[in-house]
């Protein structure tokens, strides 16, 4: 299936916690911030993997990446893969089609600080934690994509939260939370280079 119902919203709430800003250029503005809903089974399905390679510089606070690799695992799998391809629902998110089990083993941490940049290549498995005080913002840069769906996971008897409303918020709020992050950059400023720069 080609996924070609690409979200267009300016800015959105996306379920992992983050307010994303649609960039030109295939960039992305994603900014964390601990008062910001999350999915309800966010604890158990913060693994996945993107349809596209990416690399990430960290413009405030630390982001910590967290790689897994992941084992097919039909009938005994501790979680299962759900796969994200089609048109998207009225509330932004994509279907959640199960699409076999498998088992995750972390495979590295990173702690990646302002002004570093970090890389993901498309269809690895990993997860982000902003690290202190929750508030987090990284530019990302979209690379190479391809056809096939990403996946999410989620352990074996969670229901996966598939109704995720990412305009549960009105865009206001979430500007005001994307203020409230980028400003503490003026608080502690960092001499970054731009992204993909030396």
């Amino acid at each position: 299936m080609i996924v070609d119902d690409v979200m267009t919203d300016k800015i959105t709430l996306h379920g992992l916690g983050f307010v994303q800003v649609q960039l030109p250029n295939n960039q992305r503005l994603h900014v964390w911030h601990p008062e910001l809903p999350r999915r309800r089974c966010f604890e158990h399905s913060s693994i996945h993997d993107h349809r596209f390679s990416f690399r990430s510089r960290v413009l405030v606070g630390t982001q910590v990446d967290i790689g897994y690799r992941h084992y097919p695992a039909e009938e005994s799998g501790e979680y299962v893969m759900y796969l994200h391809e089609g048109a998207r629902t009225a509330r932004g998110g994509r279907p959640w089609v199960p699409d076999g089990r498998c088992d995750l083993i972390q495979d590295y941490r990173r702690a990646i600080e302002a002004g570093d940049e970090y890389r993901i290549r498309a269809y690895v498995y990993h997860r982000t934690e902003p690290a202190g005080n929750g508030k987090v913002a990284t530019l990302m840069y979209k690379s190479e994509e391809f056809r096939k769906g990403a996946h999410s996971t989620c352990r074996v008897g969670i229901h996966p939260d598939a109704d995720f409303d990412r305009y549960q918020w009105p865009p206001s709020r979430l500007w005001e939370v994307v203020c409230d992050v980028l400003l503490a950059e003026i608080e502690s400023p960092f001499h970054a280079t731009p992204i993909g720069g030396a």
